[in-house]
């Protein structure tokens, strides 16, 4: 599995709140060993360095239920996992955010755990996950904003959504109530698939259609976050910037969509 990722300040804030995990690795599965990969986005938020406190411990705590309980074979991989991985990230959060001069801290979390030919993931704010491929462009994720809703209920255009006065008021995020639940997505990948996650920094600037013409025409995961982030501050880097690329090998054609029986799961 070939791999990239980068992060930078931007051009307009002062402190970088997002914070990143990438890490692949062999995980033994009742079927045999397969490449895996673990990765995360998070966008902090809240008061003076309270954002960038929130999101590094999300992602700790995040990663290091996911890879300890799957080095363990304590969990198979799949959802139930995600799910349990981010609830103890959630209370992990709250627990900080009780500190007086933490509180009201949160953060974005979108993750993705490529197992073979499954990725789940999880996600809650506005961060997002994306496949590209020579035939499309997948956005697995959905924002929880009010702009999304706004575009769901017929009130504005996605278009419209880009350069809302409110595109950054956020309506679910990490740490801020004990029931934050996050969304979970099941999908099978194909030959050819690149999976991106990334902050707003990056998909609040460039369209999908301009993040897909990169990936795809760069030799490497690696080279493309390094284009990508360039591409934002370029169009000004008004927020921090995150960007994880991963590109898995040995999965089958995509022809082989056509005869599966099930494609995206939804919990």
């Amino acid at each position: 599995m070939e791999t990239g990722y980068g992060w930078d300040t931007g051009l307009v804030r002062k402190l970088n709140e997002d914070s990143v995990f990438s890490s692949t690795f062999d995980l033994r599965t009742h079927a045999g060993t397969v490449s895996a990969g673990l990765f995360a986005v998070a966008d902090g938020m809240g008061g003076h360095d309270a954002g960038e406190i929130a999101s590094d411990l999300a992602i700790r705590i995040f990663q290091a239920e996911c890879i300890s309980s799957l080095l363990a074979r304590q969990v198979a991989p799949g959802l139930p996992l995600m799910a349990s991985a981010f609830n103890k990230a959630n209370d992990a959060v709250l627990e900080a955010a009780s500190e007086r001069s933490l509180q009201g801290m949160g953060t974005t979390l979108t993750a993705a755990l490529i197992t073979g030919q499954d990725m789940y993931v999880a996600h809650i704010g506005d961060s997002r996950c994306y496949i590209f491929n020579t035939r499309e462009i997948i956005q697995v994720t959905t924002d929880h904003s009010v702009v999304q809703e706004m575009v769901d209920t017929g009130h504005i255009s996605a278009e419209e959504a880009l350069t809302h006065p409110r595109r950054n008021e956020i309506t679910r995020v990490l740490g801020y109530s004990a029931d934050s639940a996050p969304d979970l997505i099941q999908i099978k990948l194909y030959a050819g698939d690149n999976i991106l996650l990334c902050s707003d920094g990056l998909c609040g600037v460039l369209s999908a259609d301009r993040i897909e013409e990169t990936v795809l025409a760069s030799q490497s995961p690696a080279q493309a976050c390094a284009d990508l982030i360039s591409q934002a501050n370029l169009a000004g880097g008004p927020d921090n910037i995150s960007v994880i690329i991963a590109r898995p090998g040995g999965l089958p054609s995509w022809q082989a969509m056509l005869s599966a029986k099930t494609g995206v799961k939804t919990a």
